[in-house]
């Protein structure tokens, strides 16, 4: 009796603190479930923003950061642990671990999710991941790398829309890397004016826009053409005055003709007429703008800060701020977000306050605030196609 007594005490505690214990598990459906990795925790909840509760914390490795999906099998890079953590996005389950040979920073699949690029925060190499077996094709020396160097050596991998080459930051050297995905050799080698952090396609393919996080003026673009890897032209983009630079990431406008690029180191969101190809305006966003995503109509950008506690819209007509969204009292904000399909409400992660916040578009406010782990860095929305990143 007494052990009874024990076992129903247990579960009842058990209950209690995890979500979901003794019940059963809602199935996946597509755009049902986000899943968001916590740095702080080392898990990722899988929060169903249906009942807005998490239905489930996996364990991973040390600071989970960036989470990318072949289908239903997820990998989320540790960069606290040298390894990558496999889930089971269907299950709500973890699967494997794969050892890698350094930390990773960031990675990227290749288009229909067959491959997996890593790319390192401690090494200059490439790693080709072969997601039907989960193991390491080869990894691809990319620099020469020195014992010690403060920050990441590399940042984001950029797979061609063919899916031929990966192009990746050797920002030891200032150079962007290519690398062939079948031959394993360095395609070319593009010298840059300093450490870049992400390449975004131009609307028709035709070039690729560098976004280099420092240079000795400031912070630039480097634009390339695509099919030759010719060096067309740098876009210095001015600081304001006392600004630091920290280029980040950038969105285009719906027909392609203006590039927004954020500045991470100030608030200036540069405007960039794509064919002039030179700054046209400037605009102010929130402390440590870092990712704006197009709305779904088209007609409004939405800027995470980093480093504020605001989402800025920006009217992508009339090129000047509509809002600055409060999204809470934290400071610090995750790498993403997200519009549903109808493009009725936009998701973002407040890192400091660990929530996630629901922001009705055509109102511009927070309607619902969702709790998740602590320093939370990635939410991802699957809605069963081949590949879903949350960059």
């Amino acid at each position: 009796m007494k052990a009874r007594r024990m076992i129903l005490a247990l579960w009842a505690v058990l209950a209690v603190a995890t979500p979901g214990f003794g019940q059963e598990l809602p199935k996946w459906e597509p755009g049902r479930f986000a899943y968001v990795t916590a740095e702080a925790d080392s898990t990722l909840a899988v929060v169903d923003l249906r009942t807005e509760q998490i239905t489930k914390t996996l364990p991973t490795g040390k600071r989970p950061h960036a989470l990318v999906f072949a289908k239903e099998k997820g990998y989320v890079n540790n960069r606290g642990t040298r390894d990558l953590t496999v889930i089971d996005g269907n299950a709500f389950s973890v699967l494997k671990t794969i050892p890698l040979p350094a930390t990773s920073w960031q990675l990227e699949l290749s288009p229909g999710g067959k491959t997996l690029a890593v790319a390192y925060r401690d090494a200059l190499a490439l790693s080709l991941i072969d997601t039907a077996t989960d193991t390491i094709v080869k990894t691809i020396p990319v620099g020469m790398a020195p014992e010690k160097f403060a920050g990441a050596m590399m940042r984001h991998p950029y797979w061609s829309r063919d899916g031929k080459y990966v192009y990746v930051q050797d920002d030891v050297n200032n150079a962007l890397v290519k690398i062939g995905a079948l031959t394993f050799q360095v395609a070319a080698t593009l010298p840059l004016p300093g450490p870049n952090h992400y390449l975004h396609p131009t609307r028709d393919g035709r070039y690729l826009y560098a976004l280099n996080e420092r240079t000795k003026g400031g912070i630039s673009i480097t634009v390339i053409e695509a099919a030759t890897d010719r060096l067309v032209k740098e876009i210095p983009v001015p600081l304001e005055p006392g600004e630091p630079g920290n280029g980040h990431h950038g969105e285009f406008s719906e027909d392609g003709r203006f590039f927004y690029f954020c500045n991470m180191g100030g608030r200036t969101v540069a405007v960039i007429d794509t064919v002039k190809m030179e700054v046209v305006k400037a605009l102010q966003a929130g402390a440590g703008a870092g990712h704006p995503k197009l709305a779904k109509d088209g007609k409004h950008i939405f800027v995470v800060a980093h480093k504020d506690n605001v989402v800025t819209v920006i009217d992508t007509a009339r090129q000047e701020v509509a809002k600055h969204v409060p999204v809470g009292t934290g400071k610090e904000a995750a790498h993403t977000g997200y519009f549903t399909p109808d493009g009725r409400y936009f998701y973002m992660v407040n890192a400091e306050d660990n929530v996630i916040n629901k922001i009705d578009v055509a109102r511009m406010e927070v309607v619902s605030r969702i709790s998740v782990g602590r320093q939370a860095m990635m939410m991802v929305v699957r809605h069963g196609l081949d590949v879903e990143t949350g960059e």
